[in-house]
């Protein structure tokens, strides 16, 4: 449901796009906002890194019915540069990435499929318009199914966002995102605000609302420590192992603790462990869809089968920027 991927910066997709909001986005936003001073600067020593590949796996242990099946996610984001232009009044940047991201259930009994996958392409473009402010266009393209059948004009699923980012020192940055997403649910239209809040030497806050908020605590150059909560609500997929068309969505409210480790000036690792405050595993016909922007009516839909129980989550994650 929350697809900007993820550029997140959500995308956004998180996310979202993936320009996520981890450093290489980071490193993004600042390039875009201040190149238009850096470029007067007689020496440049170091250049913005804005590309990169993140690999993530979140595992999930859940007991149902006497049972207990794992679900796992692996994620692999790689983001690219295509063109860049910081020597000019309004720097322009322009990024495109893929995004693999799977749903694998093990031991589960009921669903029949039990490995889908995502392939996405999701596109950042970026215009400054001075100094403080900067303007992005969003687009992620996937398609989301178990990969047993040929695909279909409707397991196209997209996201188109437009932000506008504002940033009021080297300390605070916030922007917001009106992104229209499609899924298979149905169809939306989101503000999504972010906020980039570096509070004191120690104290860091980051966030895409509603998609994920963190507030991080500086150990030391290396090590950071913190909290974090998270939803996880785009993750559907083409369920063909059924008689009628079908598809499969995990819905997650996630809270938990949040490790960081800086491995030299490229490569990071993230660990985070926490706990689902609700889980939702749930197949659908494919007629459950609900009106644009009927988000109440999300627990309306008729499920076919149906997992609600609450579990340990743990993720972890590596990256490289470039």
């Amino acid at each position: 449901m929350f697809r900007i991927a993820v550029v997140t910066l959500f995308i956004l997709t998180q996310s979202g796009v993936s320009f996520s909001q981890s450093g290489d986005a980071k490193n993004d936003r600042q390039a875009a906002q201040h190149s238009d001073t850096t470029i007067h600067k007689k020496f440049v020593t170091t250049a913005p890194r804005l590309g990169g590949v993140t690999v993530t796996n979140t595992f999930i242990p859940v007991k149902a019915d006497g049972n207990t099946f794992s679900i796992q996610m692996p994620t692999v984001d790689i983001s690219i540069p295509v063109y860049k232009n910081f020597r000019t009044k309004h720097p322009i940047l322009f990024k495109a990435g893929v995004r693999y991201q799977g749903l694998i259930l093990s031991d589960e009994q009921k669903i029949g499929s039990n490995a889908f996958h995502s392939i996405s392409i999701p596109l950042l473009f970026s215009y400054s318009l001075s100094r403080a402010t900067n303007f992005a266009v969003i687009t992620s393209t996937s398609f989301n199914s178990d990969y047993k059948r040929e695909m279909k004009a409707e397991d196209i699923l997209y996201t188109v966002g437009f932000r506008v980012g504002i940033h009021q020192n080297r300390k605070f940055k916030y922007g917001v995102t009106l992104a229209y997403t499609k899924g298979y649910s149905g169809t939306f239209l989101l503000p999504i605000p972010d906020i980039d809040w570096t509070i004191n030497q120690h104290l860091i806050l980051t966030a895409i609302l509603p998609v994920r908020a963190t507030l991080k605590y500086k150990l030391s150059e290396v090590h950071s420590l913190g909290v974090t909560a998270w939803l996880a609500g785009n993750n559907m997929y083409r369920l063909n192992e059924a008689e009628k068309e079908q598809y499969i969505h995990l819905q997650q409210t996630n809270a938990g603790i949040i490790y960081d480790a800086r491995l030299g000036q490229r490569w990071k690792f993230s660990l985070t462990a926490g706990y689902t405050l609700m889980q939702k595993l749930q197949t659908f016909d494919m007629d459950q869809k609900i009106s644009f922007n009927r988000f109440a009516d999300l627990n309306h839909r008729n499920a076919n089968i149906s997992y609600q129980e609450k579990s340990f989550v743990v993720q972890t994650g590596i990256s490289y920027q470039f």
